[in-house]
């Protein structure tokens, strides 16, 4: 017989925290963050799926969740995932700059985090009750694939044409009489739609979805969030503000409450779960001579913008509020809120310390690789899902869905940690935002921690180990407590 318990806490940030979408302190708080956590348990087998209205986990951060999950609970199989809210603090190691801003209590608040999780995931496994699952799809859409060719070269806009996954996947928790749970809901769309047009703190599209199937469902109801792999959709439109972010929320509602009513049951009771982890190769590390001019380079140009001559670490890091913090507290106007943000005080701050610390790691000779990791779980032949680290690009959803052994199924990125993009080899040979490295000044993985992008072939690696999880769910399901 299976049991469920499902759980939701706040964990919204001390106004002034940075913002990782507006790059500047909050101003306030429009709606509150949450914890969400829903416990399954077969009777052997107990699994923990936790939603948090944040942008992502660093490495240190999600293993220490699970660690105090673990200790608190026993459960050892626990996927800690993010919805990849952007109006939301940095809590992934993407910057140099924006993880070490907070400070006093924001700082505080960071440390709590993973205590937060624990017990949130403790009291949903004080509130286990007999219960039976359903799953279903239905047809969605609040997002645009954003990897554009233009002029020969990948730039982030809309792409008409571009790969995106049309739909919305659904795991309801009944109780015994039918009454609603809990839900789990997926699908995958950046939460940008607020991004640069407001400083509050605010859970974004997945926040008010979630809020809204609570209010529909029941006050009792927690409803999870899970962002599926949208490392190159947008959601839209971006930057339209709150009131666009709450109407996407509320089409994706709608959609979610059509899964519920055509949904299936999932007859099985049993939980298998599996795991996969690997080493992933990123890019050989630049010459030292390129990186040393590309840095001379990006110190003149701020120090060009600011009319000295010197930057030491100490003097970039009294610039941090000022870099970050407009004259005017309106919203950014579209032409001047685009990536790649070269021109502005705060990119050009964080870039010379992107750089910097790519110099260290090449004296260092850092060659450390990219550590991806991936969970399964599978309810008999009805329903299965996998989450895996990192931002992943939709097509290896897409592959994946044409593959599942499960009549439903349902995936998750940035789940237990995020470091990286995980772009398809032919991305990484494109360039643009997600696949470009060094000397692209413009690329997320400059930003990212290894400073690097994958190396080519990656793709196969990460395709290998994803599809082993269909194998494995079924192998490996007793090992789950």
């Amino acid at each position: 017989m299976l049991s469920a318990g499902a759980a939701r806490t706040t964990i919204t940030p001390p106004v002034g925290t940075p913002a990782i979408g507006t790059i500047q302190r909050s101003t306030g708080v429009h709606d509150e963050l949450f914890a969400r956590a829903l416990v399954l348990d077969d009777g052997q087998a107990r699994v923990a799926i936790v939603s948090l209205d944040l942008i992502g986990m660093d490495f240190e951060l999600a293993d220490a969740a699970r660690a105090v999950i673990r200790e608190r609970t026993g459960i050892t199989t626990a996927l800690v995932h993010c919805t990849h809210n952007h109006s939301s603090p940095f809590t992934i190691p993407w910057s140099v700059l924006g993880p070490r801003w907070p400070e006093g209590p924001q700082r505080a608040w960071h440390a709590g985090l993973a205590d937060a999780v624990g017990t949130v995931v403790a009291y949903a496994c004080t509130r286990l009750e007999p219960a039976t699952l359903r799953a279903g799809r239905a047809p969605v859409r609040i997002g645009s694939n954003r990897r554009l060719l233009s002029g020969g070269a990948v730039v982030m806009k809309p792409n008409p044409d571009g790969p995106v996954v049309p739909w919305v996947d659904v795991l309801a928790v009944d109780r015994p009489d039918g009454r609603p749970l809990s839900v789990v809901f997926s699908h995958a769309a950046h939460p940008v739609i607020i991004h640069g047009a407001s400083r509050l703190t605010s859970a974004e599209f997945p926040g008010f979805a979630a809020s809204r199937l609570e209010q529909r469902l029941g006050s009792d109801v927690v409803a999870l969030f899970g962002q599926a792999f949208a490392a190159d959709i947008n959601g839209d439109p971006l930057r339209g503000g709150i009131d666009a972010a709450r109407q996407a929320g509320d089409v994706l509602a709608d959609a979610t409450l059509q899964a519920l009513a055509a949904s299936a049951p999932v007859t099985s009771s049993l939980l298998s779960v599996g795991t996969v982890r690997e080493d992933l190769p990123l890019l050989p590390l630049p010459a030292r001579a390129a990186c040393t001019e590309a840095l001379r380079a990006a110190e003149l140009r701020l120090a060009n913008a600011y009319g000295r001559s010197v930057f030491r670490d100490d003097d970039l890091w009294d610039l941090q509020d000022e870099a970050a913090t407009p004259k005017s507290t309106t919203a950014s106007s579209e032409a001047d809120d685009v990536q790649p943000m070269e021109g502005k005080p705060w990119w050009m701050v964080d870039t010379i310390l992107c750089l910097r610390d790519l110099l260290a790691k090449i004296d260092a000779g850092d060659e450390r690789p990219l550590r991806f990791e991936a969970q399964s779980l599978r309810v008999g032949d009805t329903w299965s899902l996998i989450a895996a680290t990192h931002e992943l690009v939709a097509e290896y959803q897409l592959r994946l869905d044409r593959e599942a052994p499960t009549t439903h199924r349902m995936m998750l990125a940035y789940t237990n940690g995020c470091e990286s993009y995980v772009p398809l080899d032919r991305d990484l040979a494109l360039g643009g935002y997600e696949g470009g490295t060094f000397p692209d000044l413009g690329s997320a993985s400059l930003r990212y921690r290894h400073r690097r992008a994958l190396a080519p072939g990656c793709e196969a690696r990460v395709m290998e180990r994803l599809q082993s999880l269909w194998r494995a769910a079924s192998s490996e399901g007793r090992e789950a407590r």
